[in-house]
């Protein structure tokens, strides 16, 4: 079942300068750790002048649709997806 959430969370982000990539690794929602085992789609938005990156993102269990704030360089969880 998909939940709505809309908060923010802390989130830990890999980058590798040799392939030119980020993607989160793991990340904390409501005082616990999630790690991220795949990510699925990445693409981004731009709303006015502010560029959000979107990444969905899995535990093995759970679905997450993250989203990166460019500007204020916030991340909020947007959805959650039980897996069913």
């Amino acid at each position: 079942m998909s939940e709505m959430i809309d908060e923010s969370v802390s989130v830990n982000l890999l980058s590798n300068h040799i392939k030119r990539s980020a993607a989160p690794s793991s990340l904390y929602w409501r005082g616990r750790r999630y790690t991220v085992s795949q990510m699925g789609m990445h693409h981004t938005i731009r709303e006015g002048r502010v560029l959000y990156h979107l990444f969905s993102v899995t535990d093995g269990n759970t679905f997450f649709k993250l989203r990166f704030d460019s500007e204020t360089l916030g991340w909020k969880l947007l959805e959650v997806t039980d897996g069913l």
